[in-house]
């Protein structure tokens, strides 16, 4: 009976410690992966890979899992690549117009046939969307982006808001050192520059 109690108690440390380390094997073995990597591991592993590209602000994993996959192994250096980086980005997707591109501007009562463009349909006087081209803007390209996130100082209003004001709802002053949140313009210009066809040139609108 005393025999036993001194075996119990030894064999049922070694199993304890056994299982924490097969439980820890599991832990390690998920964060290791993007797929499967959870909590304070996913912000780690976006700032290994991307640096202070990208920041999670109140998404949950699933989301700011996409978030870094899609920044990670996006098509770059193509107009394809760029305008799926900016809708993953934003949540809508860019207008973009080539002045040189005739598939943009169209033609007189011809069809213009990209997507994501802003003269997308038919093209002509009267007749649907269209651009007015130029030769002489060859690799220049302009984009029309839409956020659909709030960015900036948060919990914060300004002169004009319906709550703010000296005395009167929340307000600060912002500087060059204030930390912004969400979709800034800066991440929208980074993710157009790493994104972009090389050699172009963007001109970037932010709604």
């Amino acid at each position: 009976m005393f025999a036993a109690t001194f075996r119990d108690a030894i064999m049922g440390g070694i199993s304890d410690g056994g299982s924490w380390i097969y439980n820890l094997i599991g832990y390690t073995r998920a964060q290791g992966r993007l797929s499967t990597a959870y909590g304070i591991w996913l912000d780690i592993f976006a700032y290994d890979y991307l640096g202070n590209f990208i920041k999670r602000g109140a998404a949950p994993d699933s989301a700011f899992r996409a978030v870094i996959r899609a920044t990670i192994l996006q098509e770059r250096v193509t107009r394809a690549g760029m305008i799926n980086a900016v809708t993953t980005l934003t949540g809508t997707a860019p207008a973009v117009f080539e002045p040189w591109n005739t598939y943009d501007t169209g033609a007189y009562s011809g069809p213009a046939q990209v997507a994501n463009s802003p003269n997308y349909g038919s093209m002509g006087y009267g007749v649907g969307r269209g651009g007015y081209g130029n030769m002489g803007l060859p690799g220049q390209v302009f984009i029309q982006v839409t956020r659909r996130t709030s960015s900036g100082v948060p919990n914060v209003d300004g002169y004009d808001g319906d709550a703010a004001g000296y005395g009167v709802g929340t307000i600060e002053y912002a500087g060059s050192y204030t930390t912004l949140t969400g979709v800034t313009d800066p991440v929208i210009y980074d993710m157009i520059n790493k994104t972009k066809p090389t050699g172009v040139t963007a001109w970037v609108a932010i709604n």
